[in-house]
């Protein structure tokens, strides 16, 4: 349980020389063990920074591993992860991920999940977890590092959309704007592979509250209108849910709009992405350490004041300023980071169809009233 209250007595050299040290106690910490760790490596900043920064500590960290797709365009990124991989000095174990592993390894993901979270991500976490399992005992990986640094693109649209109503309004004087729109303009570039969804979140609703906007970049729920029984989607015990966490004056003390969406998504999100990350790995025997969340870690990122961690409303900007000198600039450059994308869309269409309509056309399935048998068949 965090409280965000903006340290403004120090500067941002302060802040990034503190990050610094944190950083460098964290990963000595987690590298801890009585065998040699092992590195998850997506392509992405976080992961690749936790690699760079244990190989600093630990000669004994050669391994690294990734997950990828080749099916279909947009979904490989082991160039970036191969780059990762040379900055860091590791070994990259890589393995190509087919929709044949999605068939044969669902059902023992659902197994060792126990109960719905978090989306797609959870079988190529399972996927690559079993490859790093046959090499090593414990792995580091970058978990953590959108909810505390502000990865997420939406954080951005939010942002964005915000100041343009400050511009129009006045307001950008209020104190919880720490962006304006000439500075923020140039980083919308992060944006490119996101026009669908802005599309969709500008259809309805612009400039109301920033709960109510928020609430609108998280929920799912319109996705699953015409698929899922009226009966199990109780939209406003969502929306009061929502409320509850999102304006806690108890724990965001400023009101700052970052700190509001980092509370939420640390309270409610992040113990998902970590089910997960605990849940695919010790499938495999496999002990999964995040080094980013470190309480220390948190609890200081916690007080640094928004306008240092999203100045100008770049993503991360904080982490990559203070890490310049070992990032790869590849990686920190590139615009197309999504995660740990999977290509369900594509293989529903193909590879998969049939096994899908199987399970969600069956009888027991219908009996249950959980989905819209005529939605589903495309009726």
């Amino acid at each position: 349980d965090l409280t965000y209250e903006a340290d403004l007595d120090h500067t941002p050299k302060y802040f990034n020389e503190r990050l610094s040290a944190l950083m460098d106690d964290s990963i000595r910490l987690h590298l801890r063990a009585d065998v040699p760790v092992g590195s998850y490596l997506s392509g992405g900043v976080d992961s690749t920074l936790v690699a760079i920064l244990a190989s600093r500590h630990d000669a004994a960290n050669t391994n690294a591993f990734h997950g990828r797709f080749t099916d279909y365009p947009g979904y490989d990124e082991s160039a970036y992860a191969r780059e990762a991989a040379r900055a860091s000095g590791k070994t990259l174990h890589e393995m190509t991920i087919t929709a044949r592993d999605f068939t044969d390894s669902i059902e023992k993901v659902i197994y060792h999940l126990d109960q719905p979270a978090a989306g797609p991500g959870s079988f190529p976490q399972y996927m690559v977890s079993g490859l790093a399992a046959q090499h090593n005992k414990v792995v580091l990986g970058g978990q953590g590092g959108d909810e505390i640094f502000a990865g997420y693109a939406r954080y951005l649209v939010a942002y964005f959309e915000q100041c343009l109503k400050a511009a129009i309004d006045g307001t950008y004087k209020d104190g919880h704007f720490v962006v304006t729109a000439e500075t923020i303009i140039p980083n919308l570039e992060s944006l490119r592979e996101y026009k669908p969804m802005l599309a969709s979140f500008w259809k309805e609703g612009l400039f109301e509250s920033h709960d109510r906007r928020y609430f609108r970049l998280i929920n799912r729920f319109a996705d699953l209108a015409g698929e899922i029984s009226p009966d199990l989607l109780d939209q406003e015990q969502a929306w009061s849910d929502f409320r509850e966490v999102f304006n806690n004056t108890e724990n965001v003390h400023n009101r700052a709009y970052l700190d509001q969406m980092l509370h939420f998504d640390s309270k409610t999100l992040l113990p998902a992405l970590l089910h997960v990350e605990d849940r695919m790995s010790m499938a495999h025997g496999l002990e999964s350490r995040v080094p980013f969340l470190d309480h220390p870690v948190i609890e200081f990122l916690a007080t640094v004041p928004a306008s240092v961690k999203f100045r100008h409303g770049k993503l991360k900007t904080m982490l990559k300023e203070v890490f310049s000198d070992v990032l790869p600039t590849q990686i920190v450059q590139r615009r197309d980071k999504m995660g740990f994308p999977v290509p369900l869309n594509e293989w529903y269409g193909k590879e998969i169809s049939h096994f899908v309509n199987d399970l969600f056309l069956s009888r027991a399935a219908r009996e249950r009233s959980i989905f819209v048998p005529n939605a589903l068949s495309g009726a």
